[in-house]
């Protein structure tokens, strides 16, 4: 059995209504791209984008800086 398999077997255990919330959830997450980042990560993201300092880091530091700050 795979791990999604005994994932849903879990799911059909329990009540229709604690099913109609996880349901909800996964709908949700299914609705937007994968990311290892939460929405509160990403809006970070997103301003220091918008912030333009002046300063330019090779992909390498950028990289470096994110998995310090976001992990991973």
């Amino acid at each position: 059995m795979t791990r999604i398999e005994a994932a849903i077997e879990r799911l059909r255990a329990l009540s229709a209504e604690e099913q109609e919330k996880l349901a909800t959830e996964i709908e949700g997450l299914l609705s937007e791209p994968t990311t290892i980042l939460t929405r509160e990560q990403w809006l970070e993201v997103e301003q220091e984008l918008d912030t333009d300092d002046g300063v330019r880091l090779p992909h390498s530091e950028v990289m470096t800086r994110m998995r310090a700050k976001f992990g991973r």
